[in-house]
């Protein structure tokens, strides 16, 4: 009897494993159900060079249709807002039935959205989705002043791009740093330095308070009083894992699916990967939710795995970066719980690596430099923490000395 495999969510995660588990089982039927109309495609480029007109819409499918096609994978753009799970049962929005024999979630992550309560929510625009970018690109054309709320890696690619653009650019930040969720304040110093030194304002440590509109161009009033003015607000303050559906189910969630080494959730035959799940990781020893391209893609070709029958441990090394102006940044690793740090590098245009280490063995790296400059080092580094390395700190940290030699031979 044919295995019938549905996957929910259209994202990147999907597209990988499903490919995964044709390449191990030629016979199952495969389905992915994703709400938006275009095929999976690239992220990353939509708050960099989609913005700067540099790739279309075009550009980012990842050849999808060929690639569902040859494999015979089938997609269909609906809604899906109920799972049966002991019926194993998906049903969309006009009550329409989908059974399974498997399901992996892939649904992703979701926006936060600004708690406002002067009615201006629909004024604030987002970027995660295709759509949410086309808007924006559409929108920005006659605006000059542009507001972007939120210091994270969204929020400064976007307004490292519409500098780049020729906007005048603010952004302001709750936390006393930026991307202060993940990168360590070394790099975070340096990278606001950054966008400082190409003309963007940026604002740490201060609240809004009140976003009033007067014609078309709107005031903001910070926790200390003052006012900021702009033509144009963009929000980029977190996501959240897309679990609503879930909510009310007996599947364990905990800031995301609560997944194994494995991808299975707490419910027979059911997967989760990608952004949406919070999985175990046994090198860390710990559960971790990730959102990066990388992530998306290795977990995804886990989940297929798994699914298809090769047990398969997903223990990749988290990596992501983030492009803006000329630089480039890159995390491996988790850069917390850590007992030492070892400085490689001075200056940002040879690049800066920071290398966060435990027992003497490196948990994670994060480094800043003129493109190009830095790759090398944080792919090394990874090795280093998937091998568990004992690290001589002194090679570490002498940048003429390069870092294979660290390798176990």
């Amino acid at each position: 009897m044919t295995k019938k495999i549905l996957i929910l969510g259209g994202g990147q995660s999907a597209l990988y494993a499903a490919r995964e588990i044709r390449r191990n089982d030629e016979e199952a039927s495969i389905t992915i159900f994703g709400e938006e109309k275009q095929l999976p495609y690239e992220r990353p480029p939509l708050s960099k060079d989609f913005l700067l007109n540099k790739k279309n819409e075009e550009d980012l499918i990842f050849n999808s249709s060929g690639v569902l096609e040859d494999k015979k994978i089938n997609y269909i753009n609906i809604k899906i807002e109920k799972v049966d799970f002991e019926t194993k049962t998906l049903f969309s929005y006009n009550e329409k039935k989908f059974n399974y024999d498997i399901l992996l979630i892939t649904t992703g992550s979701e926006n936060n959205k600004l708690n406002l309560e002067d009615n201006l929510g629909n004024e604030i625009y987002y970027l995660r989705n295709l759509e949410e970018a086309k808007i924006i690109k559409q929108k920005i054309k006659n605006k000059n002043k542009i507001l972007i709320i939120g210091g994270g890696f969204i929020g400064l690619e976007i307004a490292s791009s519409l500098s780049q653009l020729n906007k005048n650019v603010s952004l302001i930040e709750i936390g006393n740093q930026l991307m202060g969720r993940i990168i360590p304040k070394q790099i975070a110093d340096l990278v606001k330095q950054s966008h400082e030194n190409e003309g963007n304002e940026i604002i740490l440590n201060k609240k809004i308070l009140k976003i009033t509109k007067n014609n078309e161009n709107y005031k903001i009033l910070l926790s200390d009083n003052s006012e900021l003015e702009t033509d144009f607000i963009i929000a980029g303050i977190g996501s959240k894992p897309s679990v609503s559906i879930f909510e009310n189910t007996n599947l364990k969630l905990d800031n995301g699916i609560v997944t194994n080494e494995f991808c299975q959730t707490s419910i027979n035959d059911v997967y989760a990967a990608g952004d949406v799940s919070n999985f175990y990781h046994p090198l860390y020893k710990q559960h971790i939710r990730l959102e990066s391209y990388q992530h998306a893609q290795n977990h995804g070709i886990c989940a297929g795995k798994n699914i298809a029958g090769v047990k398969t441990e997903y223990s990749s090394i988290p990596w992501m970066w983030s492009d803006q102006f000329n630089l480039n940044l890159q995390l491996s690793g988790i850069c917390e719980n850590f007992d030492e740090i070892v400085e490689r590098g001075k200056d940002i245009d040879n690049g800066i690596i920071y290398f966060f280490l435990k027992n003497q063995s490196i948990r994670g790296a994060c480094g800043l430099g003129i493109s190009g400059k830095i790759g090398r080092d944080i792919r090394i580094s990874s090795k280093l923490s998937e091998k568990n390395v004992i690290v001589d700190k002194t090679i570490l940290a002498d940048e003429s000395q390069k870092l294979n030699k660290l390798i176990p031979k």
